[in-house]
Parts: structure tokens; sequence; C-alpha cells
């Protein structure tokens, strides 16, 4: 894999520029696609737990059932799945991305990092909703969208302290 993100720098640095290669450098790690499969994993635990909750919340709402209690069932179905996808991604990055233990200093830090990306994921699904799109589609599309922002955020919470040198 190592061997394959060095090819990867190479070529892009012959076919971009070096402004935008100095842009999507901390994208060019393994530790950055490693997060990106953590990611792949909590995006699939988001969407199916949103999903499950959408189907049960349809089958005991009437089909008569105004459309904004659809909307706002959409839209706390999502936060009970980000919930549980943000307590499962907590774990997962912590041992295989950031090689670090759970502490619970970083899992009161860890919710403050992902504000950014749920406040994005949050409008995506409210406007994809709004434009008719399936809610499933609407959960994974603002997955991926926020992906870049949360890698970036994740990286100050578990960031190592430097040791001091005497």
């Amino acid at each position: 894999m190592a061997h394959m993100l060095s090819r990867l720098r190479v070529w892009l640095s012959c076919h971009v520029s070096p402004q935008t290669m100095r842009a999507i450098r901390p994208f060019l790690t393994l530790q950055f696609f490693i997060f990106m499969f953590m990611g792949i994993i909590n995006t699939a635990i988001l969407v199916i737990t949103a999903t499950l909750l959408d189907i049960i919340t349809n089958l005991i709402l009437s089909p008569q059932s105004a459309v904004s209690i659809f909307i706002i069932n959409t839209r706390l179905n999502f936060i009970i799945g980000y919930i549980v996808s943000l307590i499962t991604s907590f774990f997962l990055n912590s041992k295989f991305t950031f090689h670090q233990k759970p502490t619970w200093k970083n899992l009161l830090k860890f919710p403050i990092s992902y504000i950014p990306n749920f406040i994005f994921q949050y409008l995506m699904v409210f406007i994809f909703t709004l434009l008719n799109w399936r809610t499933t589609i609407a959960y994974i599309f603002a997955a991926v969208l926020g992906t870049p922002v949360t890698f970036i955020a994740m990286k100050f919470v578990f960031r190592r302290k430097k040791k001091k040198s005497r």
C-alpha cells in the first residue's frame, strides 16, 4: 500500500500544480486511507441505522401523515444513526487509524471534532430530502462529502503530545 501511495504522489506531482499538491498532500497518506476505510464502516453503520429507523417509523405512521412529520423523522433518524456511528468511529479510529488507546479525554474531545461535519452533513440531508432524494442516498452523499472535514479535525483530537527534552 505504501508503494502505491508513493507512486500516486509521483504521478500527481507530474500532473498537478505545486499549490494543488500542497493542498492534497495530507490526504495522500496511509493514515488517511485507513481513515477512509473506517469511514466506510461508519457510513454503513449510519446509513443502516437511519434507514432501519426510517422503515420502522414509516410502518408506525399512517400513509396520510403530513410530509413535515416525515422530514422531522428523517432528521431525527439521521441524528440517531450519526450518534451510533460516532461512538463506533471513536473506537475504530483510536485503534486502527491513530494507534492510540481510547481515553476519556479523547472521548470527550472526539464529538467536538465532529461538530463541523455534523452541521455540514445535517444540512446536506435536509437539502437532499427537500429535493425529494431517497433518504438512503441523501445519507450516503452527506457522509462522503463530509469526510475530508472530519479527517482534518480528528488529527487535532488524536495529536500526540511532544515529549519535552531536558
